[in-house]
């Protein structure tokens, strides 16, 4: 397995990932001893990044991928990435929400802290522009995604802080370049590699 440095974490991760999301369909499956023995696969060949999100399977990933990883006793050798994403009803209170959203997420995964959490929204100039999407002062304001992460970082149960990069140009560049994001998930297609750029 081929390792690279993620982000600014100075961490090393493998190049090839878990993705728990749901277009393998693994975290639906109803045949638990398989979904742990493809982890135990994955953990063995040497991926050490798992991504999931409270959103995938309405948190049916968070779920069985914590039940894999306590199964097989590998916590300790791999680095989950989870993910908050903000729905209309909890901008009236940002910082309550991203604290009860990822409460529920450990809880799911059964562990005390995950290595990366990320905003799951994009960030538009406007509210509403894309799905899911939320603006910047959303997201660096005073009572905002931003102050409710490094709150959670300071209480030790998120080492890193990250973007999934969805929006538009102008209001992810301003959130990137507030300095305070240790990595964005960038979408990148092959066949349309627009996203490198």
């Amino acid at each position: 397995m081929l390792y690279r440095q993620l982000g600014r974490t100075g961490i090393d991760v493998s190049c090839i990932s878990f993705g728990a999301g749901p277009v393998s369909g693994w975290a639906k499956s109803k045949n638990v001893h398989e979904q742990i023995a493809v982890v135990k696969h994955a953990v063995d060949v040497g991926m050490n990044w798992f991504d999931t999100a409270a959103t995938y399977g309405e948190g049916q990933s968070e779920t069985a991928l914590g039940r894999a990883l306590v199964e097989i006793g590998a916590f300790d050798q791999v680095h989950v990435a989870s993910k908050v994403r903000l729905n209309e009803e909890s901008i009236s209170d940002i910082r309550g929400f991203v604290l009860r959203s990822f409460t529920e997420s450990l809880k799911r995964l059964q562990c005390e802290r995950v290595t990366l959490l990320q905003l799951h929204n994009s960030i538009t100039a406007v509210r509403g522009d894309q799905p899911t999407s939320i603006t910047p002062d959303d997201v660096l304001g005073p009572n905002g995604v931003l102050a409710a992460f490094e709150e959670l970082r300071s209480s030790g149960v998120v080492r890193f802080l990250g973007l999934t990069g969805l929006g538009d140009a102008k209001s992810m560049k301003d959130v990137i370049h507030s300095g305070r994001f240790d990595t964005v998930q960038t979408p990148y297609n092959l066949l349309n590699p627009s996203a490198g750029q």
